[in-house]
């Protein structure tokens, strides 16, 4: 599907003092680290933290809360954009659910199931160590688009992110788009998370993200916006970007599951710190990088200001891969 300037819109005026102002941050390295995602349908209130009681009671959420840290997860709530996503649902009516394996060391493949639940508390009692076995699941091969609207949580979130997943979910690209709770980094909004590979954007424009619902729909990854895949620590999200960056330069664009970032150097606050990113191919690019500190500025709309830094590439040089 072919799109043109006439499509794209302006982006919500945002008021002074919003966290997701400041632009001097550089997107890569800041994705949350999270190797497994769960997410379920609730097109219900969410509060400020989706277990901090408001959205399911207390006893409820301190078992949900329990059950993530048992599976090393972490919980999105999610809903279809626009006035469809906030409606009720019937009583009785089943709800989307979906778990993400973002894959990604090593060159492991991501994986993502989906399946249905009558209600948020069946995520305590279904056999999500071992998907495979739960009833009714399906091996997903969509690549899903969560756009964070959590007004709640932070006001750029809304302001930004509401506007983009309804502009997305109109422009009928292809791709699955939902509105979803905090991914983390609301300082960038809006921001997206694609699943299952778990890579992450920040600051997308409506011309960018169209471009990332095309690249998605040519299993390629866009790089606009590109912050880093949450199965890597930061220092190697900045090297996968680097190389990737890098490579676009000279023409070249690898899959997603292409490209395998190893940390090389142990981190220490104010020292350059190194990743190994090895191509499927053989190939191998020794990234170095540190951490430049910044303005302070609010991490979140509301909150005073706070020390803040961001990476800075050093150097991109070929180097031999990992022995074994």
């Amino acid at each position: 599907m072919a799109f043109t300037s006439s499509t794209v819109r302006k982006q919500a005026e945002l008021p002074a003092g919003s966290c997701s102002l400041p632009r001097d941050e550089a997107l890569p390295g800041t994705a949350a680290q999270v190797t497994t995602w769960v997410l379920v349908e609730h097109p219900g209130g969410w509060g400020r933290d989706i277990l901090d009681g408001s959205a399911f009671g207390q006893p409820l959420s301190t078992e949900l809360s329990a059950r993530m840290e048992q599976l090393g997860a972490r919980l999105l709530l999610v809903r279809k954009p626009g006035r469809e996503g906030q409606v009720l649902m019937a009583s009785g009516e089943s709800r989307r659910a979906y778990l993400a394996r973002v894959g990604g060391r090593g060159f492991e493949p991501a994986v993502l199931y989906t399946f249905e639940v009558s209600d948020v508390a069946d995520l305590l009692t279904l056999p999500l160590e071992k998907p495979e076995t739960i009833p009714g699941l399906v091996v997903s091969r969509e690549t899903l688009v969560l756009i964070c609207t959590h007004s709640k949580r932070d006001r750029c979130c809304a302001l930004l992110g509401r506007p983009l997943a309804a502009f997305l979910q109109e422009q009928s690209t292809g791709v699955q788009v939902w509105e979803c709770s905090h991914t983390g980094g609301h300082r960038f909004g809006p921001v997206a998370l694609t699943l299952p590979s778990g890579y992450t954007y920040g600051r997308l424009t409506f011309e960018q993200a169209l471009t990332l619902a095309s690249d998605i729909r040519s299993e390629q990854l866009a790089l606009a916006g590109l912050r880093g895949r949450s199965a890597h620590t930061p220092i190697e999200q900045v090297a996968e970007v680097a190389v990737r960056s890098y490579l676009a330069q000279e023409g070249e664009k690898p899959p997603i599951n292409d490209l395998s970032p190893e940390r090389v150097s142990t981190p220490a606050e104010g020292i350059v710190q190194s990743a190994r990113v090895t191509h499927r191919d053989g190939r191998a690019w020794l990234v170095t990088a540190h951490e430049v500190e910044l303005p302070a500025r609010p991490a979140s709309c509301g909150k005073d200001p706070s020390p803040a830094t961001s990476w800075q590439v050093e150097s991109i040089a070929p180097t031999q891969p990992a022995e074994g």
